[in-house]
C-alpha cells in the first residue's frame, strides 16, 4: 500500500513538474510571441508605406501606423471599420470595387488611386492581394499603399507644361524646329510645315543643309554651358517644296533634353518685313510724285560710276533740267495740275532716255536731273538733248488744257567740270541758267566764264542787300506836262544808286537781280514811301496840285498785302491817295486779268490814279481794257523812235490815242526826244508827255527849282 502510495506521489509530482515545465515553456513561447508580434509591428509602423488587412467585408483588421498617420485617424478609429466610414464616398466606391476585383481573381493588383483627408486630395500607389491563413483556413486581403501626390502632382504640372508648349508651338505665327546633333530634324510645328509647304513627316527625314543656307555652320559654334556661345541671332534662307526662298529671323539655342544634347530654332518669316524694307529703301531713294530716282538715288549712282574700281576712262554727261514758266501753270491751274505736268514730263522724259546706260532722277520742284555716261565727247550729248527738246515740244494736255511747256537745260561733264554731285549740280544750273538768259527752250554746256558771271552776280546781290540797309538809294524826278498849257502836273519817281564812290547805278542794271531775288518787294515799298515823303514836301512848300508816279513790280503787284501797304505809306507820309499815280505794266494785268481787276478796283477806290505803262508792246485782249479802273495810257517809247518817219509807228500812236480818249481814258507820251516828237503828239491831241526834250530825271531839289519858275514847260 505503502509502496503504491509512494509510486503514486511519484508521479504526481513528476507530472506537476511536467506541468510547471511545460507552464514555463508556455510563458516563454508567450513572451517569444509577444516579442516577435512587438518587432513584425515595430517594423511594419517604421515602414513608409501603407499596409493593412482586411476580412472579406472590407473591415480592417489590421493597419500599421502610416495608414493612420495617411488618413489623419488614429488606430482605434480604423479596426473593425470599412473605408466608407472614413473615405469620402466617391474614393470609398472606387476602393471596393478595387478590393472587389482583387477578391475575384486573388491574385495581386496595383493601381493609382485619389484618396483624401483633411479636405485635401491625394493620390496613393496601392497593391492588393489575398492572403490565406492555413491556422484559422481563413482569407483576408492584405494591401499596400504609398503617397505619390508629390510625384502625381508634379507629373501634371509637367503634363500641363508640354500641353501648354505643344499648344504654343503648334498655334503659334513662328517656325519651330528640334534639332538633333547630326542636323536632323526631330521635332517641328505646323507652322514650319505649313510656311515650307513640307508636311511633317517629309521634314522628319530631312536635315538642316536641305532647308537652310547658315544654319548648319552656325550651329557648329554654339558650346553647351557658355552663357556667350549657347545662343545666336542671324538672318538666314529657308528653302520651301517649290523652291521658294523663305527669309527669317533665327533665334538657335543649345539645349539639353533628359541626357540629349539638342538644338532649338524658332525662326520668324520675315518676308513681309524685307518687303516693308525694299518699300522704305524705294521710297528713300525714289520721287513720290514720280517714282523716279531722286537725289539720293543719282547720289549712289554717280559714286559707282565714278568709284576707283570702276573709273570710266570716257566722260560722265550731267544734265541739269529746268521746266520754263512751271510756277504759271501752279498759279493759275492750280498745284494738282502741276503735279499731273510733273509725272507726264517724267513719262516724256523716260521715253526720251530710253535707254540702259542712261539714269534719269527728279531733283525736285520742276528739276529733272539726266545721267549720261561713257561719252568719247561732249558732242555726243547732243542728241539727247534734241530728243528732249523734241518730246517737250508736243502740247501737254492737263485738266482739259492744252499748255506749251519747254524746258531749259545745263550741262556739265564729270571729271571736267565736276568730281562729285554738288560740283556737276552746281556748275549744271549755272549752265541752265545761262539758257535762260538765251531766251529759255534751249541747252547750254558749262563754261568757267558762268562762274565768273555767277560770282558777279552773287556779289551784286550782297551788295544791293547792303545798299538797302545802308539807304544808298535815291530817287530822281522826270517831269510830266500838260500839252495843252505846257505846265508839269506830275513826277515820275524814277530809282538810282549811288554806291560808296559817288556813281550812279542805273535800275537796268539791278532791278532785274533784285526782281529774281525778292528784293524788289523792299526796295518797291521804299521808293513809294520815299516818293510820297517827298511829293507831300513839294505840297508843303505850295505845290498842292502836284502828282507823283510810282511804278510797280510784277512782284510787287503780287503782293497779297499791296494794298494794305499802299494805305500804311499814305498814312505815314500824310500825302492825299488824289496826288498818287501808280503805274503797271500791260505784262502784269494781263497775266491774270480777274485778279489784276479786283487789286486796281480797291486802289481806285482809295482816290489813286491807276496808268498802264509800256501799252502797246505786249498781245492784250482789248475787251479786257474796258474792264480796268484806268485814269491813263501811257504810250510806249519804242513808238516814238521813229515817230516822224516809220508811219506804222505813227499809226499805232495815233490809235492809241484815239482808243484811250474812246474809252474817256487819258494818254502820256513818254521818250519824247525831239520837237517833230512833240509836235506830232500836240497834233494828234495826246494829254501829256515825258521825255529828255521835255526834262532828264532830276534830283529833288532841281525840281523846287523848276515848281518856282511857275512849273511851265518853255519851249527854246
Amino acid at each position: 500500500m505503502n509502496v503504491q502510495s509512494n509510486q503514486h506521489a511519484l508521479e504526481i509530482k513528476k507530472l506537476r513538474s511536467q506541468i510547471a515545465e511545460l507552464k514555463q515553456q508556455n510563458q516563454e513561447l508567450s513572451k517569444q510571441i509577444r516579442v516577435n508580434e512587438s518587432l513584425y509591428r515595430s517594423i511594419l509602423d517604421a515602414l513608409p508605406i501603407n499596409i493593412f488587412l482586411e476580412d472579406p467585408e472590407g473591415r480592417t483588421i489590421y493597419a500599421n501606423k502610416q495608414v493612420c498617420l495617411s488618413n489623419g485617424v488614429s488606430l482605434d478609429k480604423i479596426v473593425g471599420k470599412t473605408i466608407f466610414d472614413y473615405f469620402p464616398h466617391e474614393i470609398a466606391i472606387l476602393n471596393r470595387a478595387y478590393d472587389l476585383e482583387v477578391w475575384k481573381k486573388r491574385e495581386l493588383i496595383t493601381k493609382e488611386f485619389p484618396s483624401g483627408y483633411q479636405g485635401e486630395e491625394h493620390h496613393m500607389f496601392s497593391g492588393k492581394t489575398i492572403i490565406h491563413i492555413n491556422e484559422s483556413n481563413e482569407d483576408f486581403l492584405l494591401g499596400f499603399a504609398l503617397e505619390i501626390t508629390d510625384r502625381v502632382r508634379a507629373e501634371n504640372r509637367l503634363k500641363e507644361s508640354e500641353e501648354k508648349f505643344r499648344s504654343l508651338t503648334e498655334q503659334a505665327a513662328d517656325s519651330f524646329f528640334l534639332i538633333g546633333t547630326d542636323g536632323m530634324f526631330t521635332e517641328v510645328n505646323p507652322t514650319a510645315c505649313e510656311v515650307l509647304n513640307f508636311t511633317k513627316e517629309e521634314l522628319l527625314k530631312m536635315s538642316t543643309e536641305t532647308v537652310f543656307s547658315k544654319l548648319p555652320e552656325k550651329i557648329k559654334h554654339l558650346k553647351i554651358g557658355s552663357k556667350e556661345h549657347a545662343s545666336s541671332n542671324f538672318e538666314d534662307l529657308m528653302t520651301g517644296k517649290d523652291h521658294t526662298q523663305i527669309p527669317v529671323d533665327i533665334n538657335i539655342r543649345l539645349i539639353n533634353i533628359g541626357e540629349n544634347q539638342m538644338y532649338f530654332a524658332l525662326c520668324r518669316d520675315i518676308r513681309d518685313k524685307k518687303r516693308a524694307e525694299a518699300q522704305i529703301k524705294h521710297m528713300a531713294f525714289h520721287d513720290a510724285l514720280t517714282d523716279l530716282p531722286n537725289r539720293w538715288a543719282i547720289q549712289s549712282i554717280l559714286e559707282e560710276q565714278i568709284s576707283p574700281k570702276n573709273e570710266p576712262s570716257n566722260l560722265l554727261g550731267f544734265i541739269l533740267l529746268d521746266l520754263d514758266y512751271f510756277k504759271v501753270v501752279n498759279d493759275s491751274l492750280g498745284h494738282e495740275a502741276g503735279d499731273i505736268l510733273l509725272k507726264e514730263v517724267a513719262k516724256r522724259l523716260q521715253a526720251s532716255t530710253d535707254h540702259r546706260e542712261v539714269k534719269l532722277a527728279r531733283f525736285g520742284g520742276d528739276e529733272f536731273i539726266i545721267l549720261i555716261p561713257q561719252l568719247t565727247s561732249e558732242k555726243e550729248i547732243t542728241p539727247f538733248c534734241d530728243r528732249i527738246m523734241e518730246e517737250m515740244s508736243a502740247p501737254f494736255l492737263i485738266k482739259g488744257q492744252k499748255l506749251n511747256i519747254s524746258t531749259s537745260m545745263g550741262i556739265s561733264f564729270y571729271p571736267k567740270d565736276g568730281q562729285d554731285l554738288n560740283s556737276l549740280i552746281k556748275n549744271a544750273d549755272l549752265a541752265m541758267y545761262g539758257s535762260k538768259e538765251l531766251g529759255r527752250s534751249c541747252y547750254s554746256f558749262y563754261h568757267p566764264d558762268m562762274k565768273h558771271h555767277a560770282n558777279k552776280r552773287m556779289d551784286l546781290e550782297i551788295l544791293l542787300r547792303k545798299a538797302l540797309d545802308e539807304n544808298e538809294f535815291i530817287l530822281h524826278y522826270q517831269p510830266k506836262v500838260n500839252l495843252n498849257t505846257g505846265e508839269i502836273y506830275g513826277m515820275e519817281a524814277l530809282i538810282r544808286w549811288k554806291n560808296k564812290l559817288d556813281q550812279i547805278i542805273l535800275p537796268d542794271a539791278f532791278i532785274p537781280l533784285a526782281e529774281e531775288t525778292g528784293l524788289i518787294n523792299p526796295i518797291g515799298e521804299w521808293v513809294l514811301r520815299e516818293a510820297c515823303r517827298q511829293c507831300k514836301e513839294w505840297h508843303d512848300l505850295g505845290f498842292s496840285d502836284l502828282t507823283v508816279s510810282v511804278n510797280l513790280s510784277p512782284k510787287q503787284f503780287q503782293r497779297p498785302n499791296l494794298v494794305g501797304m499802299v494805305i500804311s505809306v499814305l498814312a505815314e507820309t500824310g500825302l492825299s491817295p488824289y496826288s498818287l499815280e501808280l503805274e503797271v505794266t500791260e505784262g502784269i494785268v494781263m497775266k491774270n486779268p480777274e485778279e489784276a481787276v479786283m487789286v486796281l478796283q480797291e486802289l481806285k477806290r482809295l482816290g489813286i490814279k491807276i496808268t498802264v505803262d509800256d501799252f502797246g508792246t505786249g498781245f492784250s485782249s482789248l475787251s479786257y481794257l474796258k474792264l480796268f479802273p484806268i485814269d491813263t495810257l501811257k504810250i510806249d517809247r519804242s513808238f516814238m523812235v521813229n515817230i516822224d518817219s516809220d508811219n506804222a509807228d505813227a499809226k499805232i500812236a495815233s490809235a492809241v490815242i484815239s482808243l484811250a480818249h474812246s474809252l474817256k481814258m487819258n494818254v502820256v507820251a513818254e521818250g519824247v526826244e525831239n520837237w517833230e516828237q512833240y509836235d506830232f503828239l500836240i497834233n494828234r491831241s495826246c494829254d501829256y508827255a515825258q521825255g529828255n526834250f521835255i526834262s532828264k530825271p532830276v534830283e529833288p531839289q532841281e525840281v523846287k527849282g523848276m515848281l518856282v519858275n511857275n512849273g511851265t514847260f518853255i519851249i527854246t
